[in-house]
């Protein structure tokens, strides 16, 4: 009966909402009305335009809504207190929304914003026609777009009165954006502009601006088709923008600036110290500015600037710089200007002047995460990690992690397990082949050095761990990361364990997940992602990876081989092949709702001189960053039921298949929701697996897929975000589980609450 109170009352309150945004008349002004919608209506043929791009040209919307056509913000404001000095009328006020009043003024703005975008994509001829529906105090705005004929380029031509410049765009004609044929595009021609300005850029042309460049169409002998010209446009300042080649004169890096400093003292740049990172040329200085002493060694700065005095002014090669010195964490401003100094007759100098402003080089970082399940099993993850951003003063990175996972039964410590690790990593701006560099612009690469130690302990066995390995990552872009791992070391030892529990295990595959072994390998990641930071836009992130082990050893068998079974230091090595990728899309529908997807699929298989991946590699589920309707290691494989030889769950398998859905929207302010739809589960590869339905098949995965759904409340603070989710069972693959009936959905261990730093994904 509570929880269907529970519900019963969510739904009373929408309810509520729904109404008192329906009540908002009251409010509104005499001979006003509230503006509840602006309806897109496209006639004719649509020729590739949709409603949804020319949304953001009306220049007023109704009140916003957060999921289901709520619109909650404005019932908050109307169900708020009438009284002007209480604080929660005040406070409902301020967190809510007044109603949108109707404005016929914004109609007419709307509809010249819509005419002018449809001309920046070559519809000339289109017609916008608007209506209002009033009914009560509402208002319904319906905009009319008839696109008709769109106008196209006949015939394209150049005009330019510099020779220099007239050669450097002909030269490059072949990858212009306008061709003739194409629709007469404002936006195709301004973003022409752009990549010219580039390119001149690139060709030491570092005045040019793309204003310099105008374009003339003629559309007298048919309203449909132009003659487009692309000319040169004429300033009264001829000599400032009369394009020119640039050399680069001097190149002056400023180490540990300040700039209140440099503004409040006029002695400021005459009090540092100079020194000279390479002969003065005849062209002029690269220099290192600083007050007390350089961030960093000065052979880093040598490394990260792709600029010398005398070399042509080159867009390309300043944002190399840029990208490079960013890359190395130190700096927290850095920013790089360009003085124009000397102008000669078809030339000219400029000068580099690279201010730096050194970023925080110590802290921590923490992170933590909580979960309890309705039958009362909790799990507690804390890390704390201390970061050196400048160890030996070339930009190298260690961090020092410590990590604690900790599960329990409340009040019965024969179930419990915990898990602690501590793992130091170095990474350097360095790499082992300096002539891979080119495969690597435009940033610097890295080299990672990693170590860890883990102390697993569980009722039924105790685990040691030590780990060591070496690789690289780099940015062939800003949208692509390369994580290569060439030697990846992990010693495990498996003792104290459990009489009872070993002789539990009659299935070798089980056994040799419990035994000690030793890993030798390599793994590589690729990445990729078009997020770009604090925006708000459609975006995509994947991830790669590989993982192998085992086979460069096993060229050495018949060395090793002791007993039937090739070893290593005693121990068994193991040998193994895994994949797995995982794919995010997150789509905005505005600056309060958004849809956030993940996929996520994963294989890997012992073979060779195992007959079994280690325990350290196979997959499990569950877990606030997975299907949150169970606890982490409390799902499959399969429809197999639960391990009881284990006190505390231990589900594993070789593959794993995983979905999430999450519908996220604003509340107020930092305040936000989620609802969520999970399914997934993880399965054996390996038919000697005894566990029943634990083994995977084509005929049979469908119906052995977990499924939960949930809600989520989040506090989003910009460089923290606060989690709290509710996973709640559909379908549980285990036996005599299945469907799960609404009403059960807190009973029987059919939930999970869970607590975390971060979206789940």
């Amino acid at each position: 009966m509570g929880f269907f109170r529970f519900y019963f009352g969510v739904f009373a309150m929408v309810v509520l909402f729904i109404a008192t945004a329906c009540s908002s008349a009251a409010l509104l002004p005499h001979d006003t009305y509230r503006l509840t919608e602006n309806e897109i209506k496209i006639e004719g043929e649509r020729r590739g335009i949709k409603t949804k791009e020319l949304q953001p040209y009306l220049k007023q919307t109704a009140n916003k809504t957060i999921f289901l056509g709520i619109r909650f913000h404005l019932g908050m404001y109307v169900a708020a207190p009438p009284c002007d000095s209480c604080w929660l009328g005040k406070a409902m006020r301020t967190l809510g929304e007044a109603p949108v009043i109707f404005d016929p003024d914004m109609v007419a703005q709307s509809k010249n914003n819509l005419t002018q975008y449809m001309r920046s994509r070559g519809y000339y001829g289109a017609q916008i026609s608007d209506s209002v529906v009033f009914k009560r105090h509402k208002a319904k705005v319906i905009y009319v777009v008839t696109p008709n004929e769109i106008t196209r380029i006949r015939t394209l031509r150049y005009d330019l009165s510099d020779d220099s410049l007239s050669r450097a765009i002909l030269a490059d004609s072949a990858n212009s954006l306008l061709r003739p044929g194409d629709p007469l595009s404002t936006d195709v021609m301004d973003k022409e502009r752009e990549r010219l300005e580039l390119l001149l850029h690139n060709k030491a042309f570092y005045t040019f601006g793309k204003n310099q460049l105008t374009f003339l169409a003629d559309t007298i002998s048919h309203h449909t088709q132009a003659d487009l010209t692309m000319t040169k446009a004429v300033f009264s300042d001829s000599d400032t923008l009369s394009p020119r080649r640039y050399k680069i004169r001097n190149i002056k890096i400023y180490s540990d600036f300040d700039q209140t400093a440099a503004y409040s003292d006029s002695s400021y740049y005459e009090t540092m110290q100079r020194t000279a990172l390479q002969s003065d040329s005849e062209y002029g200085e690269l220099a290192l500015y600083y007050r007390e002493q350089p961030v960093l060694r000065h052979g880093m700065y040598r490394e990260a600037l792709r600029l010398r005095p005398g070399d042509a002014y080159n867009e390309d090669l300043v944002t190399r710089t840029y990208n490079n010195i960013t890359s190395l964490y130190v700096l927290r401003v850095v920013h790089i200007q360009f003085v124009v100094v000397l102008r000669v007759q078809g030339g000219a100098l400029v000068d580099c002047l690279i201010r730096l402003t050194p970023a925080k080089s110590q802290g921590f970082k923490t992170n933590f995460e909580f979960s309890v399940s309705s039958n009362a099993l909790f799990g507690v993850s804390p890390i704390v990690s201390y970061f050196h951003k400048n160890l030996f003063n070339g930009a190298e990175y260690l961090n020092l992690s410590f990590l604690g996972d900790f599960q329990f039964k409340w009040n019965n410590k024969q179930q419990r397990a915990t898990e602690v690790s501590v793992s130091p990593s170095l990474s350097v701006p360095k790499f082992l082949f300096p002539w891979l560099y080119r495969y690597m612009s435009p940033y610097m690469p890295r080299t990672e050095f990693l170590s860890s130690y883990s102390f697993q302990y569980r009722p039924d066995y105790t685990r040691n761990s030590i780990v060591l390995s070496f690789g690289y990552t780099w940015h062939p872009s800003s949208r692509i990361t390369y994580n290569i791992t060439p030697v990846n070391l992990n010693l495990v030892n498996v003792y104290n364990l459990s009489q009872l529990f070993y002789e539990s295990l009659t299935d070798p595959f089980l056994r040799n997940r419990y035994e000690n072994h030793f890993v030798l390998g390599l793994s590589a990641s690729w990445i990729y992602t078009d997020r770009l930071p604090n925006k708000r836009l459609n975006s995509v992130y994947l991830r790669w990876n590989v993982k192998t082990a085992g086979n460069t050893v096993s060229l050495f068998d018949r060395m090793l081989s002791n007993n039937g079974g090739a070893r290593i230091f005693g121990n068994t090595y193991a040998q193994f092949a895994k994949t797995d990728l995982n794919i995010s899309y997150y789509q905005y529908f505005n600056d309060y709702v958004m849809l956030a997807c993940r996929a996520f699929g994963g294989v890997g298989r012992g073979y060779g001189n195992s007959i079994a991946m280690p325990f350290e590699e196979v997959y499990f589920s569950g877990g606030a960053y997975s299907l949150r309707g169970w606890q982490a290691r409390t799902l499959g494989p399969g429809a197999a039921p639960m391990d009881s030889t284990f006190s505390i769950p231990n589900q594993v398998g070789d593959m794993k298949l995983e979905g999430n859905i999450e519908f996220r929207y604003k509340i107020f302010r930092a305040l936000e929701g989620a609802l969520f739809l999970e399914g997934g589960n993880i399965w054996s590869l390996n038919p000697a697996d005894s566990r029943t339905g634990a083994y995977f098949r084509w005929s049979e995965f469908y119906r052995q897929m977990a499924l939960n759904s949930g809600l989520g409340l989040r506090l989003n603070f910009g460089f923290l975000v606060i989690r709290l989710d509710w996973g709640m069972r559909i379908h549980d693959p285990a036996p005599g589980k299945g469907w799960i009936n609404v009403s059960n959905w807190l009973k029987n261990d059919n939930s999970s609450f869970h607590f975390g730093i971060g979206y789940p994904f």
